[in-house]
């Protein structure tokens, strides 16, 4: 699969649909326009080349469907004469989705990089469900859901107002996105409408065929749409409120780790036809508890315990050495087959032993919590936090970081410091977290039935009570875990949702290296589809579908100001967890009494950053972005609050 999974990054889109309006429309300039003076609005639909800035909003129906009155599903070129970069778009095509992921951000391309008055986009920008609105005379209870403008988190990158999901939207439908006449920029002066656009969304027919096709689609957005809108939610929708407005739909399923499987089998030659299912957004967990069912006697986690708990010699030196069995989740298929059959086979194909790290074991009486580090980082993380957070620890290490530099014993491929957890291969990366989740799973299981001693004693400790504490990364893939496991209390350190929004909105080299590594161009064409495939391949390991919900046994702890995984992602997982609202610490008085409750904290203020590290380090290398806007004294000072918060939050009742 490796092969395969080396080319998902290489997203290529539509043909062009031919020149761009700058060259070819014979639109006029108009005086107003002066883009030294203002920003306006770009609308320049017939500027698709993969490699050009972004000529039109995305996600945007005209992308797929051009100048034609009818809704165009996604369609990604297979012209191409390499086979596993032609058999992962085919296997997209099969999949006759409308638009890309759910959570895929909204681009509204603009003139110049003047900073517009964010302020002025309140109440001025409405995201409008329009399968909600065909179904309400039959369902007068969807009303609620017309209107879902406050899923959106909104911020500008240059040329680019930027508005990303922080629920996502509803799989499978229809939307229309409308800006309001109002938006000004910070000297005053009011955003214009695209020129084009005034065009198109005009009543008197255009001499451009393809224009003209165009705005005869617009006609009935105003005409019929904005007139039923406009009298549901007592807002002005005409040609003279509306600043621009386009409909764009969301796809109701992606692909499935079956339906991967297919795609390696196809490009091997195994199959000689590529067939994909797709997997139903409705269902989206699922692909999930194909390793780790709720049918104990069906699951995968669950025979891997076994597995273990029936083998007394293997159990033995899994205590005595301090090993954790991380069996690799795509071969356990194969395992059990094997096993099922009778046929011999060696245990170290199918899993690699990891060491597991322990601390303040002295102190163990029936209570502990698993660690989970970061991205590049390694299990011993945890060794800095013993003194202040006074209770047993065990941690392993996230596949691809510290002595887990492989999947099995006996694989010849070996890759460390956390290169190969997420790359621009996004598929390999959904089983990466899909493994990290499940290895979780199991350790808490071995914990709880008593395979590791604790305390140091010589005989193994049945654990009681288990927490968690993540962080980063750790955070990420312990939401999840947290979501299918049962650890009583939850600390999710700079944690987030939403993968592309971090990708996208990072200011930090640790990111921004990921993103360089596709040789996309940012914010071009290929960028914004670039994002909605990535994201859609990723949605199924993504905590804003699969995270914990349960939100009164979590702390959620986050940096004001975080370079690496930034506030909107911070709350993308707020929400999913339950949390509208953080509480900021940013005081003396803040820092020296943190509370201990459930909730979403946020350190620091937009004068003092604290930066992604600050519970594990405080130092500054590694954050040139966050220097000159904190102390290394105030990193120190909220340090000692987020890790008072975490002990008493865990020695609470």
């Amino acid at each position: 699969m490796k092969r395969f999974l080396s080319l998902i990054s290489a997203v290529v889109i539509i043909s062009s649909c031919g020149g761009s309006l700058q060259s070819s429309s014979g639109v006029s300039e108009q005086e107003s326009y002066n883009p030294v003076d203002r920003s306006y609005l770009v609308f320049d639909p017939f500027s698709t080349e993969e490699n050009k800035p972004l000529g039109i909003p995305f996600p945007n129906d005209l992308f797929w469907s051009g100048s034609s009155r009818a809704p165009g599903y996604v369609h990604l070129s297979t012209s191409t004469s390499d086979p596993a970069k032609r058999a992962l778009f085919e296997a997209i095509n099969q999949l006759e989705i409308e638009g890309l992921s759910p959570n895929t951000p909204i681009f509204i391309p603009l003139s110049s990089e003047i900073p517009l008055n964010l302020n002025t986009l309140k109440n001025r920008f409405l995201l409008i469900d329009l399968t909600v609105l065909s179904n309400l005379n039959e369902n007068p209870s969807l009303a609620g859901l017309l209107v879902q403008s406050n899923r959106l988190y909104v911020s500008q990158d240059g040329r680019y107002l930027k508005f990303y999901p922080v629920k996502p939207l509803e799989a499978g439908h229809r939307y229309v996105f409308i800006l309001l006449n109002g938006i000004e920029d910070v000297n005053g002066k009011l955003l214009l409408p695209p020129q084009v656009y005034n065009e198109i969304e005009g009543k008197e027919p255009l001499s451009d065929e393809k224009l003209e096709a165009i705005r005869e689609r617009y006609q009935y957005l105003y005409d019929e749409v904005f007139p039923a809108i406009s009298k549901l939610i007592g807002v002005r929708l005409d040609r003279e409120s509306v600043l621009e407005a386009f409909t764009f739909a969301t796809a109701d399923k992606t692909l499935s780790v079956s339906d991967l499987s297919s795609i390696e089998k196809y490009i091997s030659g195994e199959s000689s036809e590529l067939q994909v299912k797709g997997l139903p957004y409705s269902s989206i967990d699922s692909d999930y508890r194909t390793f780790d069912s709720e049918n104990k006697t069906a699951s995968a986690l669950y025979g891997a315990l076994n597995i273990v708990l029936s083998n007394q010699q293997l159990r033995n030196w899994l205590s005595s050495e301090n090993l954790f069995p991380a069996f690799d989740i795509t071969k356990l298929g194969e395992l059990f087959e094997k096993i099922k059959s009778g046929e011999q086979f060696d245990l170290k194909d199918y899993v690699k032993f990891i060491p597991i790290f322990k601390g303040n074991g002295s102190s163990y009486n029936g209570t502990l919590y698993i660690f989970q580090h970061g991205l590049g980082g390694s299990k011993e993380r945890a060794e800095s936090l013993l003194n202040d957070i006074d209770l047993p620890v065990v941690a392993i290490d996230l596949p691809f970081h510290g002595d887990y530099v492989k999947l099995t014993e006996n694989s010849s491929f070996e890759c460390g410091e956390g290169k190969c957890y997420l790359t621009g291969n996004v598929a390999r990366d959904r089983l990466n977290i899909y493994q990290s989740v499940f290895n979780l799973r199991l350790l808490e299981l071995l914990l709880r039935y008593g395979v590791y001693d604790i305390n140091g004693d010589g005989n193994p400790d049945s654990v009681n009570h288990i927490y968690f504490l993540g962080v980063s990364m750790g955070a990420i893939t312990g939401s999840i875990y947290s979501h299918f496991g049962s650890p009583e209390k939850v600390v999710l350190n700079v944690g987030g949702g939403n993968y592309v929004s971090i990708i996208d909105a990072a200011k930090n080299e640790l990111i921004e290296g990921l993103l360089k590594s596709t040789g996309v161009e940012r914010n071009t064409n290929a960028y914004a589809v670039l994002l909605g495939v990535f994201q859609l391949i990723l949605d199924p390991a993504d905590p804003v579908y699969i995270g914990t919900e349960n939100g009164t046994n979590v702390i959620l702890q986050n940096a004001c100001c975080d370079t690496v995984v930034p506030f909107v992602s911070n709350r993308a997982l707020s929400q999913r967890v339950g949390f509208d609202n953080f509480t900021r610490l940013s005081t003396d008085a803040d820092f020296s009494n943190p509370p201990s409750s459930a909730g979403w904290y946020l350190f620091g203020d937009e004068k003092h950053w604290v930066h992604h590290g600050f519970l594990i380090h405080t130092n500054l290398e590694g954050y040139p972005e966050v220097q000159g806007h904190t102390t290394l004294d105030y990193l120190e000072r909220a340090q000692r609050a987020a890790r008072k918060q975490i002990e008493e939050f865990f020695k609470g009742d």
